[in-house]
């Protein structure tokens, strides 16, 4: 059973570096060792882990059910070894997070700079991308998402929502008689961001709601460009507030419909599901959530 543990752990770091001769540098052995592991724990599990080619390396069906459960085997023993060091030492290591482009300006990096002040040591890997990464298979201790969550198998945390504003320019309002009920603005252009559906809800007196269906000459991937083509007057758009707070306060933007609000949306920190989450990305999870303890 003890060389089984090794060998599970010397896979482990090969799926997580997709390659022999990386995992052979993380973990300090010869490429042929890390393959001797292997193929020793493929012997003894009695199928094939690993799919070899001479260009890169990916796991079976099998080396997938594997890997999930090392993590997790790996995960506790690291829990368990950091609850036993001295806690006057420094935490140290690294962590990977990933976070929505939409976010490169947003007020959680500065609860995130706060806590890389509070841990010098603890070096910190940010993704910001808007494609839903594997949080396994890419080695990710944390990401965060924004919106409903639909993957049952991730834990998660409330940690904040995203608030929206209306938006135009006012060279595009004055083009337009002035909208005095959501549903007037449902023959204006807007600018949709790719991954919304063609709808908004307006939240307004009485928490009174009202879904607006609309039309876009303008399609985008980014929440950003989103407010640039707003900014330059070819429709209505709901960026974050973060992001047009300027904007709005020199004039470039006007926000519509002072009593209703675009809907919000919910921003989770999220964890694979069979795994512990590790000490510095609990640590930082509470600085991202001060005042919920976790």
């Amino acid at each position: 059973m003890i060389d089984d543990l090794k060998a599970i752990a010397v896979f482990a770091e090969m799926a997580r570096q997709g390659s022999f001769r990386a995992a052979a540098d993380a973990l300090g052995l010869s490429p042929s060792v890390v393959s001797y592991h292997v193929s020793q724990l493929e012997k003894r599990v009695g199928t094939a882990l690993i799919y070899r080619s001479t260009r890169k390396l990916s796991l079976t069906h099998e080396g997938q059910v594997l890997y999930q459960h090392a993590r997790t085997m790996l995960d506790a023993a690291q829990q368990g070894l950091n609850e036993v060091v001295s806690h006057d030492d420094e935490p140290q290591g690294k962590l990977t997070i990933t976070l929505p482009s939409a976010l490169t300006r947003a007020p959680i990096n500065q609860r995130i700079a706060e806590f890389a002040k509070q841990y010098p040591k603890i070096e910190l890997n940010l993704l910001y991308t808007d494609i839903r990464q594997d949080l396994i298979a890419n080695g990710i201790d944390l990401a965060v998402r924004a919106g409903e969550l639909e993957d049952s198998a991730l834990k998660s945390k409330s940690i904040g929502t995203i608030e929206r504003v209306l938006v135009c320019s006012a060279s595009y309002a004055e083009q337009h008689d002035a909208p005095s009920v959501p549903e007037d603005l449902a023959e204006w252009n807007w600018i949709r961001l790719a991954m919304l559906p063609t709808q908004r809800t307006l939240i307004g007196p009485a928490n009174q709601r009202i879904p607006i269906h609309y039309a876009s000459q303008i399609v985008v991937d980014s929440v950003d460009a989103m407010a640039q083509f707003s900014i330059l007057g070819l429709g209505i758009s709901t960026p974050p507030r973060f992001l047009v707070e300027d904007a709005i306060a020199d004039g470039r933007l006007v926000q519509l419909l002072s009593e209703w609000h675009v809907e919000g949306v919910p921003i989770y920190a999220v964890w694979p599901g069979n795994a512990s989450i590790n000490n510095n990305a609990r640590r930082l999870l509470n600085y991202l959530t001060p005042t919920t303890e976790s």
